[in-house]
C-alpha cells in the first residue's frame, strides 16, 4: 500500500470495477449497458421522475447520441419501452418492462449481496459512515470537471 492516500484511493477504485462486471454473471449474457440503463430508469422512477434519453446521458455521463444507442439496444432486448411524454408530445419517457424490472432486481440484488459479503465483518456504524462518505464522494465526482473530459 502506498503512503499517498490518493494513490490508495485510486487503486481501490480500480479494484472496485468488479462491481460493474459482476452483475453480468448473475444475469447471464445480458449486456452491461442494459444493466446500467435499467438501473437508471429504476432509480429515477423511484424518485418520481420521468426518464428521458437526456437523463440517461446525464446519469451515465455519456453523449446524448451514445445514450440513444444504449436506450435503443436496451429497448430491443425487451428491458424498457418508450411512452409519449405527457408534458411534451415530441418527447418520450422510458419505463421498465417486466423483464427490465426482473433484470434490475437481479443485478441490484447481486451487487448488494456482493457488498454485504465483502463487508461482512463491519459493524452497522462503519457501514453507515462508509455509505455516507462514498455517497458524498460519488456526488462530488459527478460534478467535478476533468480537464480531459472525454465522454463516450
Amino acid at each position: 500500500m502506498s503512503d499517498d492516500p490518493w494513490e490508495t484511493i485510486d487503486a481501490a477504485l480500480i479494484r472496485m470495477r468488479r462491481l460493474l462486471e459482476l452483475p453480468q454473471h448473475a444475469t447471464s449474457s445480458v449486456d452491461l449497458s442494459a444493466v446500467l440503463v435499467t438501473d437508471t430508469v429504476a432509480r429515477l422512477g423511484a424518485d418520481g421522475e420521468r426518464t428521458r434519453i437526456a437523463d440517461i446521458a446525464a446519469h451515465l455521463t455519456v453523449k446524448p447520441s451514445t445514450a440513444s444507442r444504449l436506450v435503443a439496444s436496451t429497448e430491443a432486448a425487451g428491458f424498457i419501452h418508450r411512452t409519449p411524454s405527457p408534458e411534451d408530445p415530441r418527447s418520450v419517457a422510458l419505463a421498465l418492462t417486466p423483464a427490465g424490472e426482473e433484470l434490475n432486481a437481479t443485478a441490484k440484488g447481486f451487487r448488494t449481496g456482493f457488498l454485504r459479503q465483502a463487508a461482512e465483518s463491519w459493524d452497522d456504524e462503519t457501514v453507515t459512515v462508509f455509505a455516507a462518505l462514498l455517497d458524498q464522494f460519488s456526488r462530488a465526482t459527478a460534478t467535478t470537471s476533468l480537464s480531459n473530459d472525454r465522454r463516450s
